[in-house]
């Protein structure tokens, strides 16, 4: 009796969804999903929608600008106040010119071609699926146990990504990986690379830091010197994390006023190097103090002057008023 064979298929699939060796003590589990495609479509169209809008204004207008320079120059026309009448209608129906109905148009080509783009798409990306799937690999008590778990599963299944997580929170569905600061790769290379940047980045920033401090050190030794040369005291020091601090309280109400030093703005501002020693000098220097109202002028009604201001008497009081 001939015996039928069944043909063999000439694109077999690799099942890659293979199963894990089974735990003891854990068959079943509890799981929750949150996948938020349609919001995501919706984001995802609003987004290129607004970027079409844009795009499509500003190429059209482009366009639109180099045909009017065309006939300006092929007629002879006034080309600034074309320029003028063109940025005007721009101005004015710039809402109508960017208003659009993308939406409802793209709804209706993807209505329409949708089975065609479908087998397209399929085509040129070799029939990977695009429907999510989900598969617990395992519970231990330790994060610890749990990395050595998912380190000893890469070795063996190097198609899927594994992560980490706590039980009973809320996680992003498949993080990107190098977000989640805990990442070890397939590769003991690329694990030595990936480590050794972190590492590098860090030896960076502390000789960066060394560095800052030792230009510190060499200017305050420099300023030491100068110091040293001069008879001056300094009065700022380097503490132990490189900030500069005072060293000594200055009394600024003990320099004399003909040795304060003002900067060129606050010359211009007061007018005078010498505004406060002027006005020290009138106020308690002067043997001449009247016991009269200062009467202001017009033109010194704002910030008056000791020069400029007019004294007037005070009336004395009669005993009898």
């Amino acid at each position: 009796m001939p015996t039928f064979s069944k043909p063999a298929d000439e694109n077999p699939l690799v099942d890659l969804l293979d199963e894990d060796e089974p735990i003891s003590g854990q068959k079943f589990c509890c799981i929750s999903f949150l996948s938020p495609e349609n919001i995501i479509k919706q984001k995802e169209l609003f987004l290129f929608q607004e970027f079409l809008k844009k795009f499509d204004f500003t190429k059209s207008m482009e366009k639109y600008e180099q045909f009017l320079q065309f006939i300006i120059f092929k007629y002879n026309l006034d080309q600034e106040s074309i320029t003028t009448d063109f940025k005007s209608f721009i101005a004015e129906e710039r809402n109508n010119l960017i208003k659009t109905t993308i939406e409802d148009e793209y709804k209706n080509f993807v209505d329409a071609y949708e089975e065609h783009l479908e087998e397209s798409f399929n085509e040129k990306h070799s029939f990977k699926t695009s429907v999510r799937g989900i598969k617990v690999r395992g519970s231990f008590n330790s994060q610890k146990e749990a990395e050595m778990k998912c380190k000893m599963l890469r070795e063996i299944d190097p198609h899927h990504d594994i992560f980490v997580g706590p039980v009973g929170t809320w996680m992003p569905w498949e993080p990107e990986a190098y977000k989640t600061g805990r990442v070890e790769h397939l590769n003991d290379e690329l694990n030595k690379l990936m480590h050794g940047k972190v590492e590098n980045e860090k030896n960076a920033k502390i000789e960066f830091e060394k560095r800052i401090r030792e230009a510190k050190e060499k200017a305050m030794e420099e300023n030491q010197k100068l110091a040293e040369k001069t008879g001056n005291v300094l009065t700022q020091k380097m503490d132990k994390d490189g900030n500069l601090i005072n060293t000594l309280a200055v009394d600024y109400d003990s320099i004399p006023d003909n040795e304060v030093i003002i900067p060129e703005e606050m010359k211009e501002k007061s007018g005078s190097t010498n505004v406060s020693a002027n006005v020290r000098k009138e106020l308690f220097d002067s043997n001449n103090i009247s016991t009269r109202v200062a009467t202001p002028t017009k033109s010194t009604r704002k910030s008056p002057s000791i020069d400029e201001i007019t004294m007037t008497e005070i009336p004395k009081l009669d005993k009898k008023d």
